[in-house]
Formats: structure tokens, C-alpha cells, sequence
């Protein structure tokens, strides 16, 4: 198991996928946080959105949001751990030098934990870098800054390795590169907030919707912000809910992958 484990760790750091994952999540939690905290002022009357008075508490819980992009990425990163192997023909020398397909999975699963805080991270550590330049620049102070901060960097740690285990089991079974994306990517963007509009008390159980609810993991009740459309989080479960939740997903489609990858001619 072990050396299966190492093998999986080399594949990960040998491939440019994995670092322009990690860049992505660096690029986009900077943008997307020059975003909410920049946009124009006199667009606060936009309806939907909330646009805090810059340096408040609430405009660095907006500013610091923006590191969730990093749980989607990871989510990449986990489909990209399976379906890579089947899109470039190296799943059957994996499988000659590791027959229990078994162990090969569960070595994935492992690594897909690791490769899924590694973006986190990535991701957080650009928007703690925001925020210090922002304090820097003058834009409210360091001790407000770091308690909103604190406030999410560990739910959004937290969602990224529940979504790289969630995408890790989705590309397991489905073994396809582009219909894992499609059903990962394309029903939380599109799917769920229907099903949350239409039947929220479905909707919010919806891998998405858990992933917010588990980035409240020390931040309490928090508003909603840009990124959440400025409607609160009132409609989330907890987020320990949302925790088990994802882990439930990533459990049976893991297994379900197991199942499917035992019995699949891969030849």
C-alpha cells in the first residue's frame, strides 16, 4: 500500500495539470478578491449583491471568500487523479504493477486528500497575502483582517479535501474525463441553485451546497457576501451536516468506483 501511495504521490507532482491547478486557485482567489473588494461603490445599489463599506469586517469577509474557488479546483484535481489515467492509456501499467485495484484506488483516495489541501493552501495563502498588502495599503487593520480570516480559512480547507474525495469517487465511477466534469462542475453550477430555489430543503443537501455550509466551519453565522449573492446562509445546513454530507458522497461513489474499476476491462 505504501508503494502504491508513492507512486500516486510522483504521478501528482509529475504532471503540469497539478501545478496549473495550484496556480488557478493562486490567480483566481487574488482576482476574484480584487473583485469584491474594489468593485465600484456606486454600484451598491445592484440588487442581490452586497457591497460592504471598504476596510469593515464584513468587506474582508468578502475579500476572503473569494479563497472557495479554491474547493472547485480541487474537485478538478480529484476527478483528474482517475479520469487521467484512462484518458492517456496508464491505467493498465498501473494495474500490472498494483493488480488488487483496490489498493490502487484507496492509494488515490489517500493522495487525492494530501493533492486536495495542497490547493487549499495555494489558494488561501494568495488571499492572506491580499489581505496583509490591502492593511498595508491602508485599508482597515491587521487585527480585523486576521479574525475574518481566521474565520473561513479553515472551512475552506476543509471543503477542498471533501470535494478532492468527492471528485476522486465521481471520477472513479464514471471514468470519463469530460462527463466527470460535466456532472461535477456542471450540476453544482447549474443544478443545485434550481433544486435550492425549487426545493431548498433537497437543495441544501446538494454537494455545493454542503461545501458552503462546511466553509462556516469556524466563521459562525456569517453573512452573506459577494460571492453568495448577498442572501445570507440561512438556507445551509450546519457545518458539520455539510462535512458528513460531502464525505457520504465521496464514500459511495468511491465505493461505487471500486466496485465498477474490480470488474471493468480496462485493456
Amino acid at each position: 500500500m505504501i508503494r502504491s501511495v508513492r507512486s500516486e504521490v510522483l504521478k501528482l507532482r509529475t504532471v503540469w495539470s497539478t501545478w496549473a491547478i495550484i496556480a488557478i486557485a493562486m490567480v483566481l482567489s487574488a482576482a476574484l478578491g480584487l473583485l469584491a473588494a474594489f468593485v465600484h461603490p456606486h454600484r451598491r445599489a445592484v440588487q442581490g449583491l452586497y457591497f460592504p463599506p471598504r476596510g469593515s469586517s464584513a468587506w474582508f469577509d468578502n475579500l476572503f471568500s473569494a479563497m472557495s474557488v479554491s474547493a472547485d479546483l480541487a474537485l478538478v484535481l480529484g476527478i483528474l487523479l482517475v479520469t487521467g489515467e484512462y484518458r492517456h492509456k496508464t491505467v493498465t501499467p498501473t494495474y500490472l504493477a498494483e493488480p488488487r485495484r483496490g489498493r490502487v484506488v484507496g492509494a488515490k483516495l489517500g493522495v487525492s486528500i494530501g493533492g486536495g489541501l495542497v490547493v487549499g493552501v495555494a489558494g488561501a495563502a494568495m488571499s492572506l497575502v491580499l489581505g496583509l498588502c490591502l492593511v498595508a495599503g491602508g485599508f482597515g487593520n491587521i487585527t480585523r483582517m486576521f479574525t475574518q480570516y481566521q474565520g473561513i480559512v479553515g472551512g475552506v480547507l476543509a471543503a477542498c479535501v471533501a470535494f478532492a474525495l468527492y471528485g476522486l469517487g465521481l471520477g472513479a465511477l464514471l471514468k470519463n474525463q469530460v462527463a466527470a466534469f460535466v456532472v461535477g462542475l456542471g450540476f453544482t453550477a447549474v443544478i443545485e441553485p434550481i433544486l435550492v430555489g425549487v426545493v431548498p430543503s433537497v437543495g441544501r443537501w446538494m454537494p455545493g451546497q454542503a461545501a458552503r455550509a462546511l466553509e462556516t466551519l469556524a466563521a459562525g453565522a456569517r453573512r452573506g457576501g459577494f460571492f453568495t449573492g448577498g442572501s445570507g446562509l440561512a438556507h445551509l445546513v450546519t457545518w458539520w451536516e455539510g462535512g458528513l454530507a460531502l464525505l457520504g458522497y465521496a464514500v459511495v461513489l468511491a465505493l461505487a468506483g471500486i466496485f465498477t474499476t474490480l470488474r471493468a476491462d480496462v485493456t
